[in-house]
């Protein structure tokens, strides 16, 4: 995101004085760039702006700035994560020339020289002498997958949610949903990519919050299944961290389970984890010591009706786990980073007719639904674990 000051000095530059100058008998309102703005009936009298609404449009128009830097910064890093821009400049600390950076791929120069500006611009890369090098602190959110702070999977599903924008665009007043059936492989690929980093705080710090499970599911004295499982990503990343666990996973996508199949086989784990075609909202369901539900609770049609399911299919003594953004409860949350970051994933969920369910009404749920010794414990500003017990 652009430093306030810099989006100010754009919003100068850019739309010159915030309040336009009518100039007398010109019929005509311009602004500080000589640019005309409006034009009025010369019997029109100004509207009287007075200086705490100058103020407030001055503040407004320094926030538009941030958050149109703000979507150019995000397509820059989007467009070095796809051409493998950041790779290389991370291998090379000493930084390349735009030609010396086209030259590595066969790119254009002119697009490479519109991109690193544009990188320098949102402070992504540095420059000395004509040549660029990655910003200090860059290489994990970008190029680490399985880092705690890895940003590349957010960034690919921003890009990707173009689509459910041009969606609603279209069908604003009529209200049609869209299911995953008819997603964009694009933005399903974005999706699974941006859970990673939650499958990275369930495995370092989310499991161990729930009592005695680390040294049972390590001990492979546990049958663990995940539910709506996607494209299997978490489960190749569980069965690394718990060699002797018995795992499984269960989806009610063809096209999920089929790419959850494909990952699997890469891995060498076809063998060891089954694949079960079935909506963890109706069932029948694989029986399990722990179900995991990462990031779906929220998708499900009738959240109390599928918690009665997974705990009818649960083992006596087993326990659920529920992997959740938090949704604010109270407006003024949604000011937070993370809950801008939650209002923009809110569109996605619209589309698919999704619930926005705070960690307060996920506890409630679990309670509800017959689970014993409910706990919770926030891992990042923008994920909850939640668990309970049979």
């Amino acid at each position: 995101m652009f430093p306030s000051e810099i989006a100010h000095a754009l919003a100068t530059a850019y739309l010159g004085s915030p309040v336009p100058l009518r100039i007398a008998g010109s019929g005509q309102e311009i602004n500080t760039l000589g640019w005309v703005v409006a034009s009025v009936p010369e019997e029109a009298a100004p509207r009287p702006v007075s200086e705490e609404e100058r103020r407030a449009t001055e503040r407004m128009l320094r926030t538009l700035m941030e958050a149109a830097g703000g979507y150019y910064a995000i397509w820059t890093l989007d467009l070095g994560l796809v051409h493998g821009f950041w790779a290389i400049l991370a291998d090379r600390p000493e930084g390349l020339t735009p030609r010396e950076l086209a030259a590595r791929g066969g790119w254009d120069l002119r697009y490479i020289e519109t991109w690193c500006r544009a990188a320098y611009a949102a402070g992504l890369l540095e420059a000395e002498e004509g040549r660029f090098r990655m910003a200090e602190g860059l290489r994990a959110p970008l190029l680490e997958p399985d880092s705690p702070v890895y940003f590349g999977g957010l960034v690919r599903f921003l890009t990707a949610l173009r689509e459910r924008f041009l969606h609603l665009r279209e069908h604003m007043a009529d209200g049609q949903r869209s299911w995953w059936d008819a997603a964009d492989p694009e933005l399903m690929e974005g999706v699974a990519d941006s859970s990673r980093t939650f499958y990275t705080r369930l495995l370092r710090k989310g499991f161990r919050q729930v009592p005695g499970l680390v040294d049972r599911l390590s001990q492979g004295a546990l049958q663990m299944v995940e539910l709506a499982c996607g494209r299997g990503i978490g489960l190749v990343r569980i069965a690394a961290q718990y060699p002797l666990l018995p795992l499984a996973g269960v989806d009610s996508d063809p096209a999920s389970l089929a790419a959850a199949q494909t990952g699997l086989e890469r891995a060498g784990l076809a063998g060891r984890v089954p694949l079960t075609r079935a909506s963890f909202e109706t069932g029948p369901l694989p029986p399990a010591d722990v179900y995991l539900v990462n990031l779906a609770l929220h998708e499900a049609r009738n959240p109390p009706g599928a918690l009665r399911t997974i705990r009818e299919h649960l083992r006596p003594g087993g326990v659920l786990l529920v992997s959740e953004f938090p949704f604010p409860a109270e407006l003024p949350g949604l000011r937070d980073p993370s809950g801008r970051l939650m209002s923009g994933a809110q569109y996605l969920e619209a589309t698919l007719d999704d619930s926005f369910l705070t960690q307060e009404e996920v506890v409630t749920l679990l309670r509800s639904a017959g689970f014993r010794d409910v706990g919770s414990a926030s891992l990042a500003p923008v994920h909850t674990l939640i668990w309970g017990w049979k």
